[in-house]
């Protein structure tokens, strides 16, 4: 299963909410990132997700 379809699965399924588009962002540079618990210096990724639900009103 690759990484979109387990974050779709994971966080937007279970809210009846689709995943619209994804992207996998990397950081330009070897900084320190202290606001992501990494555990070390280990590998991570990082996804910006747009997502969506469907109105469920009647409009008209």
């Amino acid at each position: 299963m690759s990484a979109k379809s387990a974050i779709n699965k994971e966080l937007f399924t279970p809210h009846d909410e689709k995943m619209l588009a994804g992207v996998q962002v990397k950081r330009r540079t070897k900084k320190k990132i202290p606001f992501l618990a990494t555990g070390g210096q280990g590998d991570y990724m990082t996804f910006i997700c747009l997502s969506g639900t469907r109105c469920g009103c009647d409009v008209g």
